[in-house]
């Protein structure tokens, strides 16, 4: 069973496929040709047969009339109807003939009985000397008959009636009709294969723009697996292939095109947003490089006084002891802090994998802890309880978090200008959302400067800054959004002029960890 598939798309439109379109208006523009033409042709024969019909009939009735001329001058009637009876019997297609005097009343006829009523008033004659003709249809009969009426003798001793069936003529119709009809059958038959045929070539193509479009996003142009549209069918494009181009043929090169700058568009984009994520991580790295150089002198420091004591006092085994575990010690945290900042520095693969977010948030932490210190500012972490997994990178989320922590330390920092006894504090909470446990909070509050309601809509344009000259590149939250984006999350801040700023960050969780 053939089905048509009527697709309503968002606008409510309904749409038929395109070979129903072809296949609809080809059959009625043939079904349409077909009906003229059985019409026109219908009565082009019909005419034709309805004149060749009265020819036929006043020639009969000439050569009939020639011999009952005198059989009516003599007034032989019996020898009359003898002549009109052989005449008849002589031609299946007459089905009476009559003799009429001059005020039309029948003096003679061939019917076996009583003339039918009502065929002696047929033919209402003006004029004696004329051929006039008649449709005649007895009651009960579906016979239509010609009645063809000549005068004898210019109608000085009446007139004769041939009537003459026309069965013949609606046969021939009939088969006329008939004939038309099966080839109009035909011409659908052969309209639908062709339109098949043309339908599946245009319409190939066009479908597959269509899924090729329709599965296009971003995934796919990452992972390079974008696809380019074929002008013809596999099966069919080696021959079709060797016909001139067209429309279509242009329709899939743009289109190709248009898929492939795509693809170098994003190639290049992503390459500049590399290049952008790196100089804003430079630049975090550049805020913390005295934090860094404070982590590493201090244990650099206490390294040099303990090699100071052993080289002068070498017979001390014991206190030498003490003093190479606290070298150990020292180098260990120095090792630790170098590391952390190279992990961080290093061009990231930008491969994502299952990682916890709470290990990207604490190394932030980590990495800012100097300069936390230094400005007397308190963290407060919470426990977060949830253990769970997220797919993402995760050297870009501890740049995010990191840039994050360095806003609020600096707007602490400007609040703190202009108050002395101003304390700072940031609150750092997450967990799982109470309205979506498959979504990922991470707030970051602090009570710093803020910032003004009239430039909360422009914090995320590229090198957009509050901060003093020399003090941001304005580009930290302009990269943070496009780093939770691309990880399907989402970045929130919200902030009033001197009253502090909390940004939300929601991940979507891959899965949740038990203990």
């Amino acid at each position: 069973m053939i089905q048509i598939s009527l697709k309503s798309k968002g606008n409510g439109k309904v749409r038929i496929p395109l070979f129903w379109k072809f296949t609809i208006g080809m059959v009625v523009v043939v079904v349409l040709f077909g009906s003229i033409n059985v019409a026109l042709v219908h009565r082009i024969i019909f005419s034709s047969l309805e004149d060749e019909l009265r020819e036929k009939g006043v020639f009969m009735s000439q050569i009939i009339s020639q011999r009952a001329i005198n059989y009516i001058l003599f007034d032989e009637m019996v020898a009359l109807n003898v002549l009109l009876d052989e005449v008849k019997a002589a031609d299946e297609s007459i089905e009476y003939i009559l003799v009429c005097d001059p005020d039309c009343q029948i003096k003679a006829h061939t019917f076996d009985g009583l003339v039918p009523e009502g065929l002696d008033k047929v033919h209402e004659r003006q004029f004696k000397d004329n051929v006039i003709s008649a449709h005649v249809q007895f009651k009960g009969s579906d016979k239509l008959i010609r009645d063809i009426s000549i005068p004898l003798l210019e109608g000085s001793i009446g007139f004769l009636r041939v009537g003459l069936t026309e069965d013949n003529i609606a046969r021939t119709l009939d088969k006329a009709t008939q004939t038309l009809l099966g080839m109009i059958l035909i011409l659908v038959v052969i309209s639908l294969a062709g339109t098949f045929i043309f339908s599946y070539l245009v319409t190939s193509p066009v479908k597959d723009i269509s899924n090729i479009a329709d599965n296009l996003d971003m995934q796919s142009i990452r992972e390079k697996k974008v696809m380019f549209a074929s002008r013809y069918p596999r099966r069919v494009e080696k021959v079709m292939g060797l016909l001139p181009g067209d429309e279509i043929d242009i329709l899939v090169s743009r289109f190709n095109d248009m898929v492939d700058r795509l693809q170098k568009a994003y190639d290049e984009i992503e390459n500049a947003q590399k290049k952008l994520i790196q100089s804003e991580k430079l630049a975090s790295i550049g805020t913390l490089a005295s934090g860094v150089a404070h982590e590493v002198n201090n244990p650099l420091a206490g390294i040099m006084h303990c090699i100071s004591r052993i080289k002068k006092y070498p017979e001390k085994k014991d206190e030498a002891e003490k003093y190479l575990e606290l070298m150990e010690e020292a180098a260990r945290k120095m090792e630790s802090v170098v590391k952390n900042l190279l992990d961080f520095a290093r061009q990231p693969d930008y491969q994502k994998e299952d990682i916890d977010p709470k290990e990207a948030l604490k190394n932030a932490l980590s990495l800012a802890k100097h300069r936390l210190e230094k400005e007397r500012i308190e963290v407060a972490l919470n426990s977060c309880p949830h253990d769970i997994l997220i797919t993402g990178n995760k050297n870009q989320l501890e740049q995010v978090f990191l840039n994050l922590i360095i806003n609020s330390i600096d707007a602490i920092t400007e609040r703190k200008d202009q108050s002395n006894k101003f304390s700072g504090e940031i609150q750092v909470s997450c967990g799982l959302m109470e309205s979506n446990d498959k979504k990922f909070r991470i707030q970051i509050k602090d009570n710093g400067k803020g910032i003004p309601n009239e430039n909360l809509n422009k914090i995320y344009d590229p090198f957009f800054t509050t901060k003093s000259p020399g003090k941001g590149t304005g580009l930290g939250l302009s990269v943070s959004m496009n780093i939770i984006r691309d990880h399907e999350g989402d970045m929130d801040v919200k902030s009033e002029n001197n009253s502090g700023t909390i940004v939300t960050i929601i991940l979507p969780v891959k899965s949740i960890q038990t203990a």
